[in-house]
């Protein structure tokens, strides 16, 4: 019986250690998720006001559903960041989980940057040809045509 109370006590202190450990990271990582979500729900707002003025057809669920998913990709990629930095660069001395995971939600931001826009641009009858993603590979394969090259066709844009 005895035996059973420490197993049970010292699983307890272990959980309770890891979990203030981890609100403790989601506590550094607050501004980065009100940030994200502040995108999140300014896309959805230009999405559906470029649809209306459009005169798409705009069903509410596939928005919706959209808008949730994005959410939930941009959480991934700030907690996969956080927990990098947490379980690898933090140990090494790199670099702090928060910086590791501004790095994970700043790729997700930047398309959603750029979405944003280009809805705005839509909704105001604007061309905008500028792609953050674009303009960015293209830096990229100006310091390493293979690494441009390869970024390009995983994400599926056709060299230009």
């Amino acid at each position: 019986m005895k035996s059973e109370f420490v197993e049970t006590s010292a699983k307890g202190a272990l959980w309770a250690t890891m979990g203030s450990e981890a609100l403790t990271a989601l506590y550094d990582l607050r501004w980065m998720i009100v940030f994200a979500v502040a995108l999140i729900i300014a896309d959805f707002w230009w999405g559906v006001s470029e649809s209306l003025k459009r005169r798409a057809e705009f069903r509410f669920s596939r928005a919706g559903r959209r808008t949730c998913n994005k959410l939930v990709d941009y959480m991934t990629y700030l907690l996969l960041g956080a927990l990098v930095g947490l379980a690898i660069a933090e140990p090494l001395g790199w670099a702090t989980h928060t910086v590791t995971a501004a790095i994970g939600l700043g790729l997700g931001c930047l398309w959603e940057i750029d979405s944003i826009i280009g809805h705005v641009c839509a909704v105001h009858n604007v061309r905008w040809r500028l792609s953050v993603k674009r303009l960015l590979i293209a830096l990229i394969k100006r310091k390493s045509a293979d690494l441009g090259e390869a970024l390009e066709e995983a994400g599926g844009e056709e060299a230009k």
